[in-house]
């Protein structure tokens, strides 16, 4: 009987806690609408072509930038699989083709 009414208490907490955070976010978003910033954008965007953005060179000789190379890795060999004395793996089965 005690444990229900413990839960029932903490359940209560929660619930006042979950009203008060709330209310707090509501009044904190309130408070932000009220100092935003009109919107005083210009009606059109400012005419710019897409050319005015890449380098001279770039769009003469080819239509994507210069990447610089990267040198060539070398890797090490793949090294084997271990063996397990007395097991073996089984073997895949066939894929069987569908008509």
């Amino acid at each position: 009987m005690v444990s229900s009414k413990n839960a029932r208490c903490t359940a209560l907490l929660l619930l006042a806690v979950l009203l008060l955070s709330c209310a707090a976010m509501g009044r904190a978003a309130r408070g932000l609408e009220e100092t935003a910033p009109e919107d005083n954008y210009p009606a059109e965007a400012p005419e710019s072509s897409p050319e005015d953005n890449y380098p001279a060179e770039a769009s003469e000789s080819s239509p994507f930038p210069d990447f610089r190379s990267f040198p060539k890795v070398e890797l090490p060999p793949m090294p084997e699989m271990p063996t397990i004395p007395g097991f073996s793996s089984p073997e895949p089965e066939p894929e069987a083709d569908e008509p």
